[in-house]
């Protein structure tokens, strides 16, 4: 892999001009087998011969961090984007039980909200990309017993179901308006159409519904599950296309980083945020 560059993930930038955190102690662990960390096979795959065991590698990653002297950490923030984000939320009370009850720990996922729309003809992609991650990679011993027990592996790989069963402090950061799922759910056209402020009635009629369903997928409101949700037409918002921009577009607003911070120190309780604009902003 090439040498990662820092600056490339501005939550995790070294520069004090991109973010807060820019003087923490950072550490990127990348994943390039696509089962978001989550892979517990006991036998290799039978086509390609390859053990998916995601989940192993995390802990072993997660157990050299501590002897490193991450267990003396006072504040952590476990984070990630895209299928990043929800190998967060995989792990994330595994993560949070590992420290003192005098380390404040959470978790942060951007981008991840991954949705099975109600039309099952546009739902296939995401069906099948996840659908294919559970039968690979075999996730059920790293995914919540509770939910497992109730509504099966692949059930409980997206979001929507997951999240539900995080018992630790968890923030999530999303576009009602994913470029990547609007791409993947609807078509390339409509994605493009949008970035050339080119939609037509009827389309803006299917976003809409799209964000009416991002919304309904967000845990229930509570003190320790936080969210924003903005009408940004982006994917990986905060992680890599930038943290210091206003959170809802043409309006005074506070930035992704400055919520996240307080949300993260208890500055603020009850973070629940969504953008009242009810079109894509690009």
């Amino acid at each position: 892999m090439h040498p990662l560059n820092f600056s490339q993930y501005h939550v995790l930038s070294p520069h004090s001009s991109d973010t807060y955190f820019y003087n923490w102690n950072r550490v990127v662990v990348r994943s390039c087998d696509g089962g978001s960390f989550s892979g517990d096979a006991d036998k290799p795959d039978p086509v390609t011969g390859l053990h998916y065991r995601g989940a192993r590698v995390f802990r072993a990653v997660v157990e050299e961090l501590m002897a490193r002297g991450l267990k003396n950490a006072r504040n952590v923030l476990l984070a990630g984007g895209s299928s990043g984000g929800l190998g967060v939320m995989v792990h994330c009370d595994r993560f949070q039980r590992l420290f003192s009850g005098n380390t404040r720990v959470k978790c942060y996922a951007d981008s991840s909200l991954f949705l099975r729309v109600k039309d099952p003809r546009r739902a296939k992609f995401f069906n099948d990309v996840l659908g294919n991650v559970v039968g690979v990679h075999h996730p059920d011993n790293a995914l919540p017993g509770r939910c497992t027990s109730r509504l099966g592996a692949t059930a409980c790989f997206f979001p929507r179901n997951l999240v539900r069963y995080i018992e630790s402090p968890f923030f999530i950061l999303n576009s009602a308006f994913d470029s990547f799922q609007v791409r993947n759910t609807f078509s390339e056209a409509l994605h493009d159409n949008v970035i050339h402020h080119n939609v037509s009635r009827s389309d803006m009629a299917l976003l809409r519904d799209f964000r009416g369903q991002t919304i309904g997928a967000l845990p229930p409101p509570s003190s320790t599950k936080g969210y924003l949700i903005t009408s940004l037409f982006m994917h990986s918002l905060g992680t890599v296309q930038g943290f210091k921009g206003p959170m809802f577009p043409g309006q005074k607003s506070k930035s992704f980083e400055s919520v996240l911070v307080d949300w993260f120190f208890d500055r603020t309780t009850n973070v629940h945020l969504i953008d009242p604009a009810k079109q894509p902003f690009y």
